[in-house]
């Protein structure tokens, strides 16, 4: 009869533990490109709500909507959406120029102007490896917290149409 001496294994061994701190450091890398552009979307939801809060934005046109856009853009330090914005006016380089960001909608039914922005950050990472991270979001002019729903074909066409619920 052979009797087995031999202790199980306890715990993980050298290897999986650097497996796993090198997956921790490409997760925690990730964090640190990313996270500041969605800290800089948060700011931009609360300057689109604080626009769209204005009573005189009712019935404003672009014009009036881009001059309060670049106040807030001058003041805060939104330099992804400076980046799009700025790229899309007239005289940008044409390997530049990109689409305006905000576009300004009539909904017919209801008869309000919905503001939306729309706009993109490629974020390289590693190498060859980078981030597109796209972000949308909408207010209604004059009804600040009224929700809204971007519908699925907005998703395909990247042209936004409203459904307000």
């Amino acid at each position: 009869m052979k009797i087995n001496n031999r202790k199980s294994q306890c715990g993980a061994t050298l290897i999986s533990w650097l497996m796993a701190a090198g997956l921790a450091v490409l997760i925690a890398s990730a964090i640190v490109k990313i996270a500041p552009y969605y800290v800089e979307f948060n700011n931009v939801k609360g300057f689109m709500k604080d626009i769209a809060s204005d009573p005189s934005m009712k019935k404003a046109n672009m014009r009036m909507v881009n001059k309060k856009i670049e106040k807030y853009l001058n003041v805060n330090g939104l330099y992804a959406l400076e980046h799009a914005y700025y790229n899309s006016k007239p005289g940008t380089k044409p390997e530049l120029k990109t689409k305006n960001p905000f576009t300004l909608m009539r909904l017919r039914k209801a008869n309000k102007r919905v503001l939306v922005v729309d706009y993109d950050v490629p974020q390289p990472w590693i190498g060859n490896l980078s981030f597109l991270i796209n972000f949308r979001h909408a207010v209604v002019l004059g009804y600040p917290d009224e929700k809204y729903e971007l519908s699925k074909k907005v998703e395909k066409r990247r042209t936004p149409k409203l459904n307000l619920n």
